[in-house]
């Protein structure tokens, strides 16, 4: 979940990324079906920066990251592109880089458009 209000650089806003992955396959009753359903990381944090480029919109800010990379006043950035499904994020927070993909159900209004 991502909602942010720019004015020039500077923005305000929340930001919250939940990231779940398969089990491993050595766990006992795990299957190899890519089912997405171990908790590994959550990004919870405050918008405080933005920088404008066309169709797409680098935001900065602090964030309290649980499982992998934890710890609290953590910087991240999430460079969001315009669009819908097929619109890409990408999250770099904690020395990790997480490219994604807009699936279903979401929309990224960048300049107002």
């Amino acid at each position: 979940m991502l909602h942010a209000e720019i004015n020039g650089s500077t923005a305000t806003g929340s930001f919250n990324c939940l990231a779940r992955a398969p089990e491993t396959p050595g766990s006992i009753g795990a299957s190899q079906s890519a089912l997405f359903d171990v908790n590994v990381m959550n990004v919870v944090g405050q918008i405080s920066g933005a920088v404008m480029s066309g169709d797409t919109a680098t935001l900065t800010g602090a964030a309290t990251v649980t499982g992998l990379g934890a710890g609290t006043n953590v910087p991240f950035t999430v460079a969001v592109q315009r669009g819908g499904p097929g619109a890409t994020v990408i999250l770099k927070v904690s020395g990790l880089t997480f490219h994604e993909i807009l699936l279903d159900g979401g929309h990224i209004e960048v300049g107002g458009q």
